[in-house]
């Protein structure tokens, strides 16, 4: 234990422990996301991002960001947390599989609560969109192999 550090000797249940090993492994994807978007984006045909973001913050996002990651480090290292383990395999699944649901709520069928659907949709747009979520569901279920 050492008395100059103030989380030396913190004592935690299991469950707290848990419960700080969740809310730290968060933030640390939280601070792995911040850098991703302030990296250079990759082009997308749908989404445009904005780059309204300050040269000053991008500076300070630079040095404060490897600050606050040693932070956790040293909270991780002072409560004996555990790293947890993710499952690339169940990560992509899950985010294809969500997508996959996501496009099928979004059939004709489903689309009346935005006003009226015109039979083109059905006839037309729904078999395309039928078409991705299998492509979506069938690159999940190759995960599987």
């Amino acid at each position: 234990m050492n008395a100059d550090d103030p989380l030396s000797g913190i004592e935690i249940n299991d469950n707290q422990r848990r419960h700080y090993e969740v809310l730290l492994s968060r933030l640390e994807d939280s601070l792995t996301k911040v850098e991703s978007l302030l990296s250079t984006p990759r082009p997308q045909q749908l989404t445009i991002v904005e780059n309204d973001v300050s040269p000053a913050f991008r500076a300070h996002a630079e040095s404060e960001i490897p600050r606050i990651r040693r932070q956790l480090e040293r909270m991780a290292r002072a409560l004996s947390l555990q790293p947890r383990t993710v499952s690339l395999r169940r990560a992509i699944s899950a985010t294809l599989t969500t997508d996959a649901i996501r496009i099928e709520d979004s059939l004709s069928a489903h689309m009346r609560g935005y006003g009226a659907v015109d039979p083109s949709i059905a006839e037309r747009l729904d078999p395309a969109l039928l078409d991705l979520a299998d492509s979506l569901v069938a690159l999940a279920a190759s995960l599987k192999r």
